[in-house]
């Protein structure tokens, strides 16, 4: 019996790898969203340093490597140092959500338009790396009956009711 192989992660595809057109389309969709998220305006490396640091300093607690490279002069951020830097924004916004760190430490994109705005964000990203309260959060397991339903909300949305469900099924929708 041929067993398959599921590659779930970030980086790319196994050497050899063939995916269908749907996955390809999935990963382009996902790649726009990010580069509409990217913050746009006059970056160097007197702002971008300081946060290629601090995002290396709190990869390990997401454990991964700390090694994103250095990032040359650009007027928008990579697609893929948005996509770390949305995933400690989730990190932070859920953190603060349970109280485990004060909601001045939040941090947002949006803003994001020259080398001080980047050198700010450096400096929030540095204070959680190295908040106790926010390692212990991390590292504790998520239930996987919550992660589940994250799940299953971010691909089907959230859950109909019985109702709502039959509906749908008869096409009333």
């Amino acid at each position: 019996m041929d067993e398959k192989m599921i590659v779930i992660g970030v980086g790319s595809r196994p050497e050899g790898a063939e995916y269908g057109p749907e996955l390809e389309m999935a990963e382009e969709e996902d790649a726009k969203v990010y580069e509409a998220m990217a913050p746009r305006g006059t970056f160097t490396s007197r702002g971008l340093d300081p946060l290629v640091r601090a995002t290396n300093g709190l990869l390990p607690l997401f454990d991964q490597t700390p090694d994103y490279p250095k990032v040359e002069d650009t007027d928008v951020l990579p697609t893929d140092f948005v996509r770390v830097l949305v995933m400690f924004k989730e990190a932070i916004d859920e953190a603060i959500e349970q109280d485990v760190l004060r909601p001045e430490m939040a941090i947002s994109l949006d803003d994001v338009r020259d080398d001080t705005a980047l050198m700010a964000l450096a400096g929030k990203i540095d204070m959680v790396a190295k908040d106790r309260e926010f390692k212990r959060f991390l590292s504790e397991p998520i239930e996987e009956e919550e992660m589940a339903e994250e799940v299953r909300e971010d691909v089907m949305g959230p859950q109909m009711s019985m109702e709502e469900e039959d509906d749908f099924m008869m096409g009333r929708m």
